[in-house]
């Protein structure tokens, strides 16, 4: 085939053939450069930050943000995800009605349960001040400072994306903040050059404090430009119970999920030290990268699973979910051999000497990370199809590995064990859920 033909052939599969397809094209494509930029600003942030704080001071940066995740998944209170299924089948079937009550009351409950979990967070953190380092106190007042921004905009970009506006949805969070934050983080480390000041933990949480403001922002007035008329000028409908047996499901998913991503990173922290939880999140940075295919993915595909199931159209949807899984492992995998084969140069050069003993742990969760490429997009497949009760039992398994294998393993192996734990979370996690995507959908969600 002549390279004219072959690139014939790829400018037909882009332009060409159906609307869906042409649709799930531009997502991807839009989703991947997001995805890659994002993901090379939180690298640059991560090696700035590594070699400017040291292990320790990084160790309180990454530990506040951990509990800023840990806060943000339950004040969403579950509904980003059931917002991008429910949005997709509204607007499919022109229930405008639903979709401006549902905009409504997700804000309106977000910003009051938000508000709720940042108060609460304060005077708890008031009352263990003294048991804590002072840098790490001002690293979780200025976490709780953020949570409502954070919370707000997580269902913003859902509302977005559950619009197809796919790629906007993602804008402020994955390009956005992070380069604000390392413009902010930047200039203050230049001023540490010409004065007395330093770039400290807490310095960092406030200029991400910042960078997460004017995020906001301009997130919103993406949403006000984008939202149709016919929303606007329907009278707001609302299913609060309907909406609340599906959100709450998906708050356990999700907020379960999340705390097993965050847990071995805290265990480490308060099991062994903060410079091992500093290390450690170094290591999982460079497990994303493998893994940010998948995230590509799931981003572009999410309202479309929705839609096709919605209205029947299954053979279509086993479609998408096959090429999906495929495209997916096909870049996992690469970068999981140059990562895993070169963890050790990698760490030591980029972030530093004392960084170099997370390679063992690199190496694993790329591992970890190929065999969840190969199984699709579990866990959103049962979410858009409202089969979120299966997720969760996934995710509990997964969770239930986590929590047993880090108390075992973390004391044992230190950095290490903390990886091996959460690499087994991710396999049981995925071929659990991969299991009952066949059974409750007859789906295939892997690349085989």
């Amino acid at each position: 085939m002549s390279m004219t033909t072959a690139a014939e052939k790829i400018r037909n599969f882009i332009v060409g053939g159906s609307a869906l397809r042409r649709h799930l094209v531009r997502a991807a494509a839009g989703s991947l450069a997001l995805s890659l930029s994002s993901k090379m600003l939180m690298l640059l942030t991560s090696v700035l930050l590594a070699r400017w704080l040291g292990a320790e001071g990084y160790g309180y940066y990454v530990s506040s943000m951990a509990v800023l995740t840990l806060l943000s998944i339950f004040a969403t209170i579950g509904f980003p995800t059931l917002v991008i299924r429910l949005f997709s089948s509204y607007r499919a079937h022109q229930k405008w009605g639903l979709m401006r009550g549902l905009l409504e009351r997700s804000n309106q409950l977000i910003l009051v349960v938000s508000i709720a979990l940042g108060g609460a967070g304060a005077v708890i953190i008031s009352a263990m001040s003294e048991n804590l380092a002072p840098s790490y106190t001002n690293c979780l007042w200025w976490a709780m400072a953020m949570l409502p921004l954070v919370a707000l905009g997580a269902i913003r970009s859902a509302l977005l994306r559950g619009l197809h506006f796919v790629v906007l949805g993602q804008l402020s969070e994955n390009l956005l903040t992070p380069g604000l934050f390392v413009l902010f983080i930047s200039a203050w480390a230049g001023l540490t050059l010409s004065s007395s000041l330093a770039l400290t933990p807490e310095a960092a949480m406030a200029s991400r404090f910042a960078a997460v403001a004017i995020s906001f922002l301009v997130g919103a007035w993406l949403l006000v430009k984008r939202l149709p008329e016919e929303i606007r000028s329907s009278e707001p409908r609302y299913e609060i119970k309907e909406w609340t047996r599906s959100a709450l499901p998906l708050l356990f998913i999700v907020g379960i999920g999340i705390i097993g991503s965050q847990v071995n990173m805290l265990m480490l922290s308060g099991l062994q030290s903060a410079e091992s939880a500093g290390i450690y999140q170094i290591a999982t940075r460079g497990g994303e990268l493998v893994a940010f295919s998948l995230v590509v993915v799931n981003m572009a595909i999410q309202p479309t699973i929705s839609k096709l199931y919605s209205l029947g159209e299954v053979k279509k949807l086993q479609r998408v979910l096959t090429i999906a899984a495929r495209g997916t492992l096909a870049l996992a995998v690469p970068l999981a051999v140059i990562m895993g084969f070169f963890a050790e140069p990698i760490l030591g050069t980029v972030f530093g000497p004392e960084f170099k003993r997370g390679a063992l742990s690199l190496t694993i969760l790329c591992v970890a990370q190929v065999i969840a490429a190969a199984s699709g997009s579990v866990g959103q497949i049962l979410y858009m199809t409202g089969h979120e009760r299966d997720a969760s039992i996934g995710v509990f398994v997964g969770f239930a590995v986590n929590i047993t294998s880090s108390l075992i393993l973390i004391p044992l192996w230190d950095i290490a064990g903390a990886a091996t734990a959460s690499a087994l979370s991710i396999v049981s996690c995925n071929l659990v859920l991969a299991f009952l995507v066949r059974k409750r959908t007859g789906l295939n969600s892997t690349a085989f």
